[in-house]
């Protein structure tokens, strides 16, 4: 069920019993298409956002925490102009329509008191907030051109109206509604056709009308009952009064929402306890996820195409040891030639000697370049030689800091896979931004960075920290006590775990469950038998510009366990 006029017809008369007489405090919005604002009703502090994003509009009283933006974008500063300590005097809905009205008392700096209205449309892609007095547009959070929209103009100054009217009956108007269903025919879905024929509702609500509906007939010809008085009154009562059920649903696949108890079964249900709350729960769920997802992405891109970079430079690097394979033979070639001076001619294509450095003194054909003396064909072959050498003393160091520099970003797809928060992916950004895989944005004001947390358990008195990141299991790690317990899974990148022990002896079931924890936050936490090595965290070493998460241990001993999926 979509937030059709329906559902926000039903969510703004709930919404006029929250914030009615409430007063604006502060405004703030934290994004292009969310306006925050904190009112105090009685001595309730609540958040009223207005959400015109295409995916997530939503008008509610919320739990979102969302930081504010440092400088206030343009809409966000004439609202404040506008409305800060002005009063709420009602909610409604446009009937029929998606759009909800806040009616607002506001008082200007001299006690003058004027009128606005906040019209805050929730129509999916043209979702919008504007600000209006005496039906005068005073500014929107998305405007048009002038020439851009001559039927429906949003810029400050233009009148405001509202959209054109969707050409289908009202099922308040009973000849209309008695109009519309007398072209309903037997061929017709019904569902379809009161999705098509009426205002106000989407299609699943239709769907759950006419099942609702049918639940209480048993009279064959359906199609007859629909054009009945009877079923114009269910209609009329269903969208006037329904019984309020505010509940999320899910197959397993896809996520819905209902005001009203679904007829159909699902796998999941949730319950809410208003309808307020289950769209600010629902959307807020969805927003994150999708912020989440487009984050993750975003790194994933970056941290591939990065990779990329790295694997054709370990290419080239390997092609260049390749070239040098025969470097020991050149050296080889040039002290033969020397060696065996008095019997080489100028002018030879080839030279055959006696190669003194193995057993049974075998011969070896040696290649000449005939335009030199062989002398000038030593020095060519010592040339060559020190070429390659220098070469391969400079590449192989490259090769093996490729390697694990490679190696190293296997752990930061894993850890971006994990992350979860703002401090997680704030941690991770930075650990890309010291190793050059992206740059971080400049700001002219910084804010204090709240360190991410690691995950905490608790097992027999025990506490057990799990790092999200590498930069976190680092301080992790540096942070822990000499005698406590450091665990890692042998050979496969995971999380760095520390068992706090206060000096105190560990049981075995403690780093048994620790083990768990430690193999189930791994690349190979799919596996079984995994094994996960324990030592002292003063037997941990990182060595000065290493890699963040890179350490080395010694005096471990190793637990083999299967990760633990309900932790």
């Amino acid at each position: 069920m979509s937030q059709d006029a329906f559902t926000i017809f039903h969510a703004a008369k709930e919404l006029d019993k929250l914030v009615s007489g409430a007063k604006i405090e502060r405004i703030n919005q934290p994004n292009k298409d969310s306006v925050v604002f904190s009112v105090r009703k009685a001595s309730e502090n609540l958040k009223l956002i207005v959400n015109a994003n295409a995916d997530f509009a939503r008008v509610c009283v919320s739990n979102d925490n969302s930081p504010a933006p440092i400088e206030a974008p343009s809409f966000c500063m004439l609202l404040r102009k506008h409305l800060i300590r002005a009063t709420i005097d009602a909610v409604s809905a446009v009937r029929y329509e998606r759009i909800i009205i806040i009616y607002l008392t506001c008082r200007d700096e001299l006690g003058t008191l004027s009128n606005k209205r906040l019209y805050c449309e929730i129509m999916g892609k043209y979702s919008n907030v504007t600000l209006v007095e005496n039906d005068r547009i005073l500014g929107a959070l998305k405007t048009t051109g002038i020439d851009e929209s001559l039927s429906r103009p949003i810029y400050p100054g233009a009148k405001y109206t509202l959209p054109p009217p969707q050409d289908k009956a009202e099922i308040s108007d009973i000849t209309a509604a008695k109009k519309a269903l007398d072209k309903l025919t037997y061929a017709d879905d019904p569902a379809k056709f009161i999705f098509t024929a009426f205002k106000g509702i989407s299609f699943s609500t239709a769907e759950d009308i006419v099942s609702k509906f049918k639940e209480t007939k048993r009279d064959n010809d359906f199609v007859k009952i629909l054009k009945s008085d009877e079923f114009i009154k269910y209609f009329n009562d269903y969208y006037e009064t329904p019984k309020i059920s505010p509940t999320v649903v899910s197959d397993g696949k896809k996520t819905d929402f209902y005001i009203v108890e679904p007829i159909a079964q699902y796998k999941e249900v949730r319950k809410y306890p208003s309808i307020n709350s289950l769209i600010d729960g629902y959307y807020l769920y969805k927003e994150n996820s999708f912020a989440t997802a487009l984050k993750k992405g975003r790194l994933y891109d970056a941290v591939k195409a990065y990779e990329k970079k790295l694997y054709k430079k370990l290419q080239i690097a390997e092609e260049k040891l390749l070239s040098c394979a025969d470097m020991d033979d050149n050296r080889l070639f040039g002290e033969l030639i020397i060696a065996y001076l008095y019997k080489i001619k100028s002018g030879e294509k080839y030279c055959e000697v006696e190669n003194y450095y193995e057993p049974d003194y075998p011969l070896i054909k040696i290649r000449l370049d005939e335009d030199l003396s062989p002398r000038e064909n030593a020095e060519r072959y010592f040339k060559k030689y020190s070429k390659q050498k220098k070469t391969v003393a400079a590449v192989t160091p490259q090769t093996a800091e490729l390697k694990e520099t490679l190696s190293y970003i296997e752990t930061v797809y894993s850890e971006i896979d994990a992350a979860e928060t703002d401090s997680d992916f704030s941690d991770i950004e930075e650990e890309l931004s010291a190793i050059g895989v992206i740059k971080q944005k400049q700001q002219g004001k910084k804010r204090i960075k709240k360190l991410s947390e690691p995950r905490k358990y608790v097992y027999k008195d025990f506490e057990i920290l799990v790092g999200r990141n590498n930069l976190q299991n680092d301080r992790l790690t540096i942070s822990a006590e000499r005698n406590d317990i450091w665990l890692h899974t042998k050979d496969y990148h995971s999380s760095h775990v520390i068992i706090r022990t206060f000096n105190r002896p560990v049981p075995d079931e403690v780093l048994l469950f620790a083990s768990e924890i430690c193999a189930y936050f791994s690349k190979v936490r799919s596996s079984k038998k995994v094994p996960v090595d324990h030592t002292l965290k003063k037997f941990v070493k990182k060595p000065a510009g290493t890699n963040a998460g890179k350490v080395y241990y010694t005096n471990q001993k190793t637990l083999f366990v299967d990760p633990d999926p309900h932790i």
